[in-house]
């Protein structure tokens, strides 16, 4: 057993979903698993029912024995903001991120007021400076991280889903610099997309799903981790599977027209996701678009013990090895 301060937690929180897997040294793999939310506990990546998910982070926390681990997060994609933006060409790069805080309500409006705020140098456009900004609301990160304090544990670092699903397919080494990736994460509510060029993200946008409560149903495996699988009427589920691929090729049309203005078109496709019908959902995006696709269906991963992790932790095992 590996003691405490080399052993790390890292948590993705959805609004029906928490996964967590347990890292030690040298980026190795111990344990995961995860839990079901109860509906209205997490709404929208806010926490509506307190005690009810310190409660369920409890069990977990004494379950698995982490108690005073350090822990990696992902803030809530409800939450998240990317756009480009410019800048004067004479700014420093280090100068970048306070000088977006100072046009904030001036040239640059966020959906939230308390944003904590990253910028960062993509290229430098005639008399003007191209950058990303990264934003996500410092008061849901705050919230988070006193929640997982309560329960013993001890936040260092909250990460975007993106960028840690990102890290995962990075770490596969089959990332291409030129290439102009599509990264569909498919959940049991909502769908994100968003576009990475040369290793950075460029648009981002999520989709709400219409699925209900009642089409799901909640089961456990033999080792105690549950999982959702669907229990709704199939033509109901090809219904959204067949808005699904509409909505992304109006993104697709929106970043080979839009953002890149025709220069440039999405090259590849990486589809992942915790909704129960991924399979499915894949043999549709599939045959819908003839872009070269990547499914992160499979397990890639295993434990010091050599037990697969499951597809569904990719965006855990990227916080693992930020």
């Amino acid at each position: 057993m590996f003691k405490s301060s080399k052993r790390q937690l890292h948590i993705v929180m959805k609004d029906r979903y928490i996964h967590f897997l347990e890292s030690g040294k040298d980026r190795s793999f111990l344990a995961y698993g995860q839990r079901c939310l109860p509906k209205g506990v997490v709404e929208d990546g806010q926490i509506k029912e307190h005690e009810t998910l310190t409660m369920i982070l409890e069990e977990i926390v004494d379950q698995h024995k982490l108690k005073g681990c350090k822990i990696s997060f992902c803030v809530p994609d409800s939450f998240v903001i990317i756009r480009k933006v410019e800048v004067p060409l004479e700014l420093l790069d280090e100068e970048i991120t306070g000088y977006l805080y100072m046009e904030l309500g001036e040239s640059i409006h966020l959906p939230f007021e308390d944003p904590i705020i990253e910028g960062v140098p993509l290229r430098e456009n005639g008399e003007r400076k191209e950058v990303l900004l990264i934003a996500s609301k410092e008061s849901i990160v705050k919230e988070f991280s006193s929640l997982f304090k309560e329960v013993s544990l001890k936040p260092v670092v909250a990460d975007l889903s993106l960028l840690s699903l990102y890290r995962t397919y990075y770490h596969l080494n089959v990332a291409q610099e030129d290439e102009h990736l599509l990264m569909i994460q498919i959940g049991l509510n909502s769908m994100l997309l968003s576009v990475f060029h040369k290793y950075k993200p460029i648009i981002l946008h999520q989709f709400s799903l219409s699925f209900t409560d009642q089409e799901y149903e909640t089961e456990k495996n033999r080792s105690g981790s549950e999982y959702f699988t669907w229990k709704g009427e199939f033509d109901r589920l090809m219904g959204e599977a067949s808005d699904i691929t509409t909505e992304i090729e109006r993104f697709i049309n929106y970043y080979n027209f839009n953002i890149t203005k025709g220069k440039h078109q999405v090259t590849k496709i990486l589809l992942s996701g915790d909704h129960p019908c991924m399979e499915l959902f894949h043999e549709r995006i599939d045959a819908a678009f003839q872009i070269d696709i990547q499914p992160l269906l499979k397990p890639l991963f295993q434990t010091k013990k050599g037990i697969n992790i499951p597809a569904v932790y990719a965006e855990c095992i990227g916080l693992a090895l930020k």
